[in-house]
Formats: structure tokens, sequence, C-alpha cells
């Protein structure tokens, strides 16, 4: 069972051009391609201090993401120019 803090999924996100909107219950972290459109949006619930394989399970199917390239953007070997390319053209 894999499973990361969400202190460091949020940093993660952030360093990678996410932008976050708070929520009362969540924060919403939205991804916009270079043209301004929303690519890819999760949320993260202010209540969790771990995502475990359940929850990551959802947010890699909101981002588009498999299980593999979710975690390399968590522990950072996805650069931020990756990921941008994926979301502006696929890979």
């Amino acid at each position: 069972m894999v499973s990361f803090k969400t202190k460091d999924i949020e940093s993660a996100f952030i360093k990678k051009g996410f932008q976050v909107i708070p929520d009362s219950h969540h924060r919403l972290y939205i991804y916009h391609t270079d043209d301004g459109r929303s690519a890819a949006r999760t949320f993260i619930s202010h209540g969790n201090k771990e995502y475990g394989d359940a929850l990551l399970s959802r947010m890699k199917n909101q981002l588009g993401l498999t299980k593999e390239e979710l975690h390399d953007l968590i522990k950072c070997p996805l650069t931020k120019e990756r990921l941008r390319e994926h979301y502006n053209n696929g890979w």
C-alpha cells in the first residue's frame, strides 16, 4: 500500500503549476494549459493527513494520469515542463 502525506501532494501540485482555490471543505487544485483552459482538477480535503490507494486512485482519474505518473508528480521526477507538455499536447 502506497500513501503520501497531504502536505507533500499539495507542495508538488504548487511546484508543478497547479492553482489552488480554497473552499470550506476542500482545496481545489486546477491546472491550466498555456492557452488558459482548465486541463485538470482535483480536490484535497482539509481533514486528511495522508492519501492512500483509494484516494490516490480517484485523484489520478481526475487528473487524467496513470498511477505511476501521479506518483512521479508527487515525488518530483515528473518535471513541470513534462506535465505542461502532457496537458498541452498529450504524450
